[in-house]
């Protein structure tokens, strides 16, 4: 299966070690493609750096660990409004992009659409159930 990976699920995962997302992570990375964009790249950084206050050397080796494990997707260039956050717009057509299965997300407003363009949209507490 091919799976577009959300920034809240990333920075869960490499936080909350232990938690849904990172074990999620442990797993599909053997099991499935995982996929991000540069968009999500962008977005993750960013965060790590106001939200946690990462360093840059840390930021570096978790965006290594993704460039060696992950599949880097397209970003899309056309992007339809559809969510109340561009954001999410963003994800939604990077998805789309990468021809993915599920979206694997713990955004609330990505997650009440239940799915988009044949794409499931997923929590990481229903990854388990696939």
């Amino acid at each position: 299966m091919k799976i577009f990976l959300d920034t809240n699920v990333l920075i869960s995962a490499f936080i909350a070690r232990g938690g849904h997302s990172h074990e999620i992570l442990t797993h599909a990375v053997h099991q499935h493609e995982l996929y991000f964009s540069d968009f999500i790249l962008r977005e993750l950084k960013q965060k790590l750096r106001a939200k946690f206050h990462f360093s840059n050397t840390a930021i570096k080796k978790l965006t290594d660990f993704m460039e060696r494990f992950l599949v880097r997707g397209e970003t899309a260039s056309v992007v339809d409004k559809i969510c109340r956050d561009p954001d999410d717009d963003q994800v939604l057509a990077d998805a789309e992009a990468n021809h993915v299965d599920f979206i694997l997300t713990g955004d609330q407003d990505l997650l009440i659409l239940k799915t988009h363009k044949n794409i499931r949209i997923i929590a990481p507490r229903d990854y388990w159930a696939l």
